[in-house]
Formats: structure tokens, C-alpha cells, sequence
């Protein structure tokens, strides 16, 4: 029996490419590579973003433009990343596979995968197709409307997919019914399965599966890796499935470290939902990974309530370089409304972060429901004045939150689309498109300020920067710099009208932000350097 595992393209006014190895299909492979002839087919990654003509949210013209200019630009154009529906065609054609399974991890891209289901009808109708991942956890029944869908895993899909592959290769359909997590169509009804729950975590992935040259950070081979896998909070805003934190043993890690080293991997993100929450386990980590000469990150975001001087001192020695946290906001009435422990440890540790070598970057969170503009300005100027990137993400509708399940209604499919930050859904009256649009350019504003004040030597004003070789060099950028922080608007230059026009923007954000920032330091990312506001 030939399996074909597919990570889907997607469809946005962006991508991450930094964020697409396909671990959980390297994972399947693993558990499955010795009954069966299996292949991964990565329709994702490696191919330039295509327009999407006539695609993505009309709603979103005002602020997406691909004609407009200016330094503190945002998306241009709705794009298609990964391949067309006849690059996808030729290339299950040419596996010939008698099941192709999808990873549907985000319920955003749920059309994508479903798309690769279609092509595999098309290509052959005997061919079964299978989905799984967060996605088809989270919503067997909907993703079973599907005509071209024949089956759903839901959860941890190493032990299901195996049993379901070998009930399929055997014949004994009958047997289906008693795989764990598999969902499918019984005449008019729905065979539903639970959400399963591997017993073991130490699976090696199966990465000799992938080319290696395809992942890149910057220059270096990278790979995911977990340690553990689940989460025991359940923030409100939040929409992992219900999976219990679980740690693996020392000696998968060892081994799997090996592994990847022979590959010739040399940079690792660990993806654990908690990599630092059990901080001995995470000691022997840092352990087994120290003299490797592979560098690390943790773009998911580190728990910094368990962090202190001497491990952030051991994870620079094991080959850290940047570390990223989760500030969510600097208001403790927004963690409490969102059932989560404020970061009084992280904000205790800024200053020796601030002296040490690491960059940091910080991410928050704009238009939590019940969360205030206020609160934002005041995240954003606290963070303006120390050394480290901001790193904003938009409020979205996590599918499985409590927060979806509250704002969904009944047939929550209406909302998948929405469920991503390019759409500036508005859950919280208080920020409309415009407003949620000007605290992203604001923060454009910061970084682009940021890297001017580690460039620029000599400046002191926030003025200054203006002279910054970057600037002077772009006359265009200099004109708008130059109109925001003197008349407080923000402006793009028109590429077809050859005129400067303002932006979508709610001014009273502008004007409050500026005057918060009155009189404020400003640092840089990556020096010591800083401006006066």
C-alpha cells in the first residue's frame, strides 16, 4: 500500500517561512514506514508567493495595497503560498498513492486542505483520503461534510493512522470502527471518534523523509523538535485541543539529537507548548544539546515564570541567541480577564536581559475582548523604552477557545475564515479595522525607530533619526517619517497617482500614542543606544 502524507498550501496576505516544517507528517511517517511504501508531499514550501486574482477579503482593500509605499508598510496582496491545483495534481499523480492523508492544522487554511482532497478525487476517485490535525480535532463533523474527505483523525494521529493503514491493507473494514480517534461516514450517520491521546511520546520523527535543504533559518538547516508535548492552562484566548503536558525520556531526546546531527541540521526550534515549564527536565535538555554546535530558538515563546539568571545563562551556552516571551500586556486586569498568570518574574528579569547578549523579542496581543486602547498605548511605550523587539500579534478566534465558543453562536463554520490576524476580525468593540490598523503601523513605527536608533550614531531626539542615512537615501520615506512625528498621520505614497495620500487610520490613536510618548526613551534592538521622545 502506497501513503501519501500532504501538507497543504495555504492562502493569506502572508506567510511565516521560517514556521512550515511539517513535524507531525514526519512524525506519521515514523510510526507507519514499516507497513506500508509512505512519501511526504510538502505543497507548502519553497515556491514564491502567487496574487490570488479576485481572492481573499474585499474588505481589506482600504488597508492591503500593492501600489501604496511607505516605510512602515504592512501586507501588500492576498497570495497563494505552495502550489497550484495542477502542480498538486501532477505530483499525486505521479506517487500513485492509494490514501493521501492531510494535515489540517489551522482552521483558517481548512479550505486548502480539503482542496488537496479534491485534486486526489480528481486525480483517482478510488484513492481514500484522510485529514487530520487541530483543525479536524476540533471539527470532525463539519470537515465530513466533505464529500471528497472519507475519513477524520482526531488528536495525536500516530497509533490511529498506524491501525487505520493496517485495518486498510488487510481488508477488515469492519475493524475500522474500533481505531481510536478515527471519524468517518456510516450510510446517513457519523462515526465519531474520541480525541486520542498518545501513551508514548518518544517517537523519532522520520526526517530523512524531507530534504533538508528546504528548511532554512537564514543560512543554517533547521528542524521542529518537542520535548514535550501539551499544555496545563487554559487561557481563555487560547484554542489547543485538550492534551495533557507530557515529557519525553532523556534517551529519545540523545537519540533524535543524534539523528538530526547526521542529517546535517544545525538549527533547532523547539515548538513544546511549555519547553521550560518542568525546569529540571529542561536543565537536562539544555544538557544533552550543550557542545552540539546547534543553534536554538523558541519561537512558540518560553515560560517566563520558571526562568531565572543562571538558566537563561545555561541556555546561552547551549546555543541560544534570541529568546521570545509572551507579554500578552502590561495591564494585570487583561491576564486576569483571560485566566493568566501575569509575568511579574519576566518584567523582574528585563534588566539583566537588557545588559546580556541575548535579543529579545516580546510579543502582545492587540484586541482581546475586553481590552482597552489604553492599555495597548501603555504596552507599547513600556516596551519602546527597553532594549528588545516588539512583537505584536492581532487578536484572532482560536477555534476551541472559551473566547470562540462565546462569540461563534451556533454553526461556527461562518467564522473559519476569519480565523486568522490578517482579517482584523473585530471580537471587542473598541477597535474597529481602523483602529486595530493604526496600533500595527504604529508598531511598524517602533521597529522601523528601533533599527534607526541601533544605525544612527550621534542622535538623541526622536528628530534626529531623520538624519539616519536610511532616510536621507529615500526621500519619499523621508517626507512620511517626518509627517508622522510632526503631524501625528500617517501618509503612503500613491505608486499610480505619484501623490502622497493618507492611510486608513483612527487619529485619536496616533495623537494619544505620541503624547504618551512624550519625554520617553526610546532603545534600540540590538545596542545599547537610545533616543528621547
Amino acid at each position: 500500500m502506497k501513503v501519501l502524507l500532504v501538507q497543504p498550501p495555504i492562502e493569506d496576505f502572508y506567510d511565516t517561512s521560517i514556521r512550515t516544517y511539517p513535524l507531525a507528517l514526519a512524525y506519521i511517517a515514523a510510526k507507519i514506514r514499516d507497513i506500508c511504501d509512505v512519501a511526504i508531499l510538502d505543497c507548502r514550501t519553497g515556491l514564491p508567493p502567487r496574487p490570488v486574482k479576485d481572492g481573499g477579503f474585499p474588505e481589506l482593500a482600504p488597508f492591503y495595497r500593492d501600489d501604496r509605499q511607505t516605510p512602515f508598510s504592512l501586507f501588500r496582496r492576498y497570495s497563494r503560498y505552495g502550489m497550484g491545483r495542477g502542480e498538486m495534481a501532477a505530483a499525486i499523480r505521479e506517487a500513485g498513492p492509494d490514501v493521501v492523508a492531510i494535515g489540517s492544522s489551522f482552521t483558517a487554511y481548512s479550505r486548502e486542505a480539503g482542496e488537496v482532497a479534491a485534486v486526489a478525487k480528481e486525480v483517482d476517485e478510488g484513492i481514500v483520503t484522510v485529514v487530520g490535525g487541530t483543525h479536524a480535532t476540533l471539527f470532525p463533523e463539519h470537515v465530513l461534510r466533505d464529500g471528497n474527505i472519507d475519513y477524520v483523525v482526531r488528536g495525536e494521529g500516530e497509533t490511529p493512522f498506524f491501525e487505520f493503514v493496517r485495518a486498510l491493507a488487510s481488508g477488515n473494514a469492519a475493524g475500522l470502527a474500533s481505531v481510536p480517534g478515527l471519524s468517518f461516514r456510516s450510510g446517513d450517520a457519523l462515526h465519531v471518534g474520541g480525541v486520542h491521546i498518545e501513551g508514548s511520546i518518544d517517537l523519532i520523527p522520520a526526517r530523512d523523509f524531507l530534504p533538508v535543504e528546504k528548511y532554512r533559518i537564514g543560512k543554517k538547516p533547521y528542524t521542529f523538535f518537542l520535548t514535550s508535548r501539551g499544555c496545563p492552562f487554559q487561557c481563555s484566548f487560547c484554542g489547543k485541543p485538550p492534551v495533557p503536558y507530557r515529557r519525553r525520556t532523556s534517551g529519545s531526546i540523545e537519540k533524535e539529537l543524534s539523528e538530526i546531527a547526521g542529517l546535517g541540521i544545525t538549527a533547532i526550534d523547539f515548538e513544546d507548548d511549555m519547553l521550560n515549564l518542568d525546569m529540571p527536565f529542561f536543565h537536562r535538555v539544555l544538557d544533552l544539546v550543550k557542545g552540539r554546535g546547534i543553534t536554538l530558538s523558541a519561537m512558540n515563546g518560553l515560560y517566563s515564570h520558571t526562568l531565572e539568571i543562571a538558566t537563561l545563562g545555561k541556555m546561552r551556552e547551549a546555543g541560544f541567541s534570541r529568546l521570545n516571551f509572551s507579554l500578552v500586556d502590561t495591564s494585570p486586569a487583561v491576564h486576569t480577564a483571560q485566566r493568566r498568570r501575569y509575568p511579574v518574574n519576566f518584567l523582574a528579569l528585563l534588566d539583566w536581559l537588557e545588559s546580556s547578549d541575548f535579543l529579545v523579542e516580546t510579543h502582545f496581543i492587540i484586541g482581546l475582548p475586553g481590552q482597552t486602547p489604553a492599555e495597548i498605548i501603555e504596552t507599547m511605550v513600556f516596551l519602546m523604552g527597553k532594549r528588545m523587539l516588539p512583537g505584536p500579534s492581532i487578536y484572532y478566534l482560536a477555534p476551541g477557545s472559551p473566547l470562540f465558543a462565546d462569540l461563534c453562536g451556533g454553526d461556527p463554520s461562518s467564522l473559519f475564515p476569519m480565523t486568522r490576524s490578517s482579517v482584523m476580525f473585530q471580537a471587542n468593540p473598541l477597535f474597529s479595522r481602523e483602529t486595530t490598523f493604526t496600533f500595527m503601523k504604529l508598531l511598524r513605527f517602533m521597529n522601523v525607530v528601533k533599527a534607526l536608533v541601533d544605525s544612527t550614531v550621534g542622535a538623541s531626539t526622536l528628530r534626529d533619526l531623520a538624519h539616519a542615512d536610511r532616510l536621507q537615501k529615500n526621500p519619499r520615506d523621508l517626507h512620511i517619517f517626518n509627517t508622522l512625528i510632526r503631524g501625528k498621520r500617517f501618509l503612503w505614497f500613491d505608486t499610480r497617482g505619484n501623490d502622497y495620500v493618507e492611510e486608513p487610520q483612527d487619529p485619536r490613536i496616533v495623537v494619544a500614542f505620541f503624547k504618551a510618548m512624550e519625554g520617553r526613551a526610546i532603545k534600540g534592538f540590538r545596542t545599547t543606544n537610545s533616543v528621547s521622545a
